[in-house]
């Protein structure tokens, strides 16, 4: 995959001089940050070492500075990731193409610490101020991403159930809590993977995922499926195609991941909640006139609410739409259905005032 990622460069040094002045993005040659005289060498071996023989132990760490938009080639636009080395600051360039996964994203990158590797040298037919030749660092996290990655890919072919049975530690880098959609990005040895909330944590009205999960948070998670396909063949990347972004080509490592073997099973809690006959807390998390109150006792249960009709605190709507806090005893559950009924015994914050529109 060395080599199959830059039809758009090998245009650029025939496009320099037809590129306009006047222009809103800057020309790639003439705008990236050249490659320091005193680091061409070492950029240089470390290039010529992974030419055929590119593995986890010699990819770069390297971290996100800056994303720009440049013209590669006329009339031709693409967002560009600056990112710099870790062990010498040395600058390197990832084309949107070449992002991997997060390639809709360049900015997720920007103060992150990845994995890449260094596939190109641009000869910007330039010189420095001592007349030293000018090169620009090309680099992929793609290829990082599909080395890693494959690596994981190989081991699940020879032992899946080990694979899906190691604990992992993950970082949190990304967090993305929607109506729509509801989702974490995380780093594991130096590539980005991705998690659904519903695999992250049991999902609960009064506890939204921007609450359980935060940049920097450490977890522990497994693998429970890798898929080998290729970028073209994902809707999304099809999609793209079709309104003319910059999408990275070729064979990609989908891995699946959870963190809820790590985590209390919700019907085991109800369940020993409920042969205890203990007091606990819930929610109002829906109420109507006819059919009365439900509420909340765990992620992925919602029990009808009993109160006595003679009680002098009554709940409303407004107190579903504040997920009022109530304290309840189980009456009855069904595990399979995860329903039920429990009784409301009281209110530790009382409910939601409404004002009565006669005191107006």
């Amino acid at each position: 995959m060395a080599d199959d990622n830059f039809e758009a460069l090998q245009a650029l040094m025939k496009n320099k001089q037809q590129s306009s002045d006047k222009k809103s993005q800057p020309f790639f040659l003439d705008a990236a940050e050249k490659i320091p005289f005193e680091l061409q060498g070492f950029v240089a071996d470390y290039k010529r070492k992974i030419n055929h023989d590119l593995t986890p132990d010699n990819l770069l760490w390297a971290i996100g500075e800056e994303v720009s938009d440049f013209e590669i080639r006329k009339g031709v636009v693409m967002p560009v990731l600056k990112m710099r080395l870790e062990d010498n600051q040395a600058p390197v360039y990832v084309f949107a193409s070449q992002a991997g996964s997060n390639y809709r994203h360049l900015d997720n990158f920007l103060d992150q610490r990845v994995k890449i590797a260094i596939t190109n040298f641009l000869d910007c037919n330039t010189q420095d101020s001592e007349g030293n030749e000018e090169y620009i660092a090309i680099g992929s996290i793609q290829q990082a991403e599909f080395v890693i990655n494959g690596v994981l890919y190989q081991e699940f072919l020879q032992d899946p159930e080990g694979v899906k049975n190691k604990d992992r530690i993950g970082t949190i880098t990304q967090v993305i809590d929607t109506p729509d959609f509801r989702f974490i990005a995380f780093d594991y040895h130096g590539v980005q993977l991705g998690m659904l909330a519903k695999n992250f944590y049991y999902q609960t009205f009064t506890h939204p995922l921007s609450e359980v999960a935060y940049i920097g948070m450490r977890f522990s998670f497994r693998i429970t499926d890798i898929i080998r396909a290729k970028y073209e063949d994902q809707d999304g990347v099809k999609q793209d195609i079709e309104r003319g972004m910059a999408v990275p080509k070729g064979l990609m490592y989908q891995i699946m991941t959870t963190r809820l073997p790590f985590l209390e099973s919700p019907d085991d809690l109800v369940k020993s909640r409920y042969e205890r006959g203990a007091d606990f807390k819930a929610n109002i998390v829906h109420y109507h006139y006819i059919r009365g109150i439900i509420v909340e006792i765990a992620p992925g249960w919602q029990v009808k609410g009993i109160i006595s009709p003679n009680s002098k605190i009554q709940p409303s709507v407004a107190d579903a739409e504040a997920h009022t806090p109530v304290i309840v005893r189980l009456d009855q559950i069904n595990l399979k259905t995860r329903t039920g009924r429990a009784f409301i015994i009281r209110f530790p914050k009382g409910v939601k005032r409404v004002p009565d529109p006669h005191n107006q």
